[in-house]
């Protein structure tokens, strides 16, 4: 109980978390980045839960990641083909009303009682139990991507921030693939007072960044043990559902079943990983843009303190799980290299 109130209260932070940023960015140029990452992830939801077709002509930057979300959708599908063996079987002995024949369920239950007699009782509660299930991890792996989607908008806002330092005319938002304005810029005579508000705008930068990493370290803290207690549990599943497909290659239905478990332990691994890959990309991308910072047009009195902005934005931010593997695609790679092992070895033994 104690265990589930503290989760609560993390939760909390996290929500006032992002409506602090909201409500700091409200009336700035940067809104636009946020309300973009935000609108991204609205229609990820929106896209998960409705089905929906993907928007077409969204940026490259989230094409591979909206990719990724609309396989949530799998979930369910997944869930219906592992139910769908046992649900046909029976609808077919009802039709033919042959109750001589054992009837099955998706799962093995024991509630003390025979299921053959009490099957009907025993069958519904399972069904809506299996579906309970599915519900909730899709809940949390979507509060999972939106929360890490915010942190990935905090630390795009501040690699903006860094690359239009030397611009101090900050009233719209600036294009940065505008590479000629960038330059023109950067070739403006300074006088000292336009140097000391360039000095104030890396002042913020580092006060945003700063906001950035604890935002991240407080989604990673929220959810490093849900995302190892997941792995622990894909990388079983995936080893069973991957024997018991190899297993069954002559009953369709029982390959149909354990090939959808395998193939949708694989997916929710490989969603678990990538949210912590764009994480570290868009962490990475604040020390890229660091470096391309104007510092000769820095007052050199501030150059020791843009030389420390360097050296903590090169310490990246990420999401682990539980402190014992970093979320990402090579960690991806890895797990699904350790399943096969393990696949290997069970068929070894069978």
């Amino acid at each position: 109980m104690i265990f589930f109130c503290f989760l609560l209260l993390q939760v909390k932070d996290v929500l006032l978390f992002i409506k602090h940023d909201h409500n700091y960015y409200i009336n700035r140029p940067e809104n636009k980045i946020l309300q973009f990452y935000t609108t991204q992830g609205n229609k990820i939801i929106l896209y998960y839960l409705c089905k929906s077709a993907l928007v077409q002509n969204e940026e490259k930057l989230f094409s591979s990641t909206l990719k990724a979300f609309s396989i949530l959708a799998y979930l369910y599908s997944t869930v219906l083909a592992f139910l769908l063996g046992p649900t046909i079987s029976l609808v077919i002995d009802l039709i033919q009303s042959n109750h001589s024949k054992e009837k099955s369920l998706p799962v093995i239950v024991d509630y003390g009682v025979d299921t053959q007699q009490y099957f009907y009782y025993v069958f519904i509660p399972v069904y809506i139990a299996i579906f309970i299930v599915a519900m909730v991890i899709s809940t949390s792996y979507s509060a999972y991507m939106l929360y890490v989607q915010h942190a990935c908008a905090l630390f795009a806002i501040v690699s903006y921030q860094l690359r239009t330092i030397h611009i101090l005319d900050t009233s719209s938002l600036i294009n940065l693939k505008d590479h000629r304005l960038l330059e023109k810029y950067k070739n403006v005579e300074l006088s000292q007072e336009e140097k000391e508000k360039i000095f104030r705008k890396l002042l913020l930068c580092i006060k945003e960044h700063k906001n950035a990493i604890r935002y991240s370290n407080l989604v990673e803290s929220l959810f490093a043990k849900f995302i190892l207690a997941q792995m622990f549990f894909h990388i079983i599943c995936l080893s069973i559902g991957g024997v018991g497909t190899v297993l069954n290659l002559g009953n369709t239905d029982e390959m149909t079943r354990f090939g959808s478990l395998a193939l949708a332990q694989a997916i929710h691994i490989f969603i678990l990983c990538l949210p912590g890959q764009r994480l570290l990309n868009h962490s990475e991308e604040v020390y890229v843009a660091t470096c391309e910072v104007v510092w000769y047009m820095l007052p050199k009195k501030f150059h020791s303190l843009y030389m420390l902005l360097i050296a903590r934005t090169m310490k990246f931010s990420k999401i682990t799980a539980f402190k014992m593997a970093v979320m990402s695609m090579e960690t991806f790679l890895a797990i699904i290299q350790t399943t096969m092992s393990y696949f290997t070895m069970l068929l070894s033994t069978i």
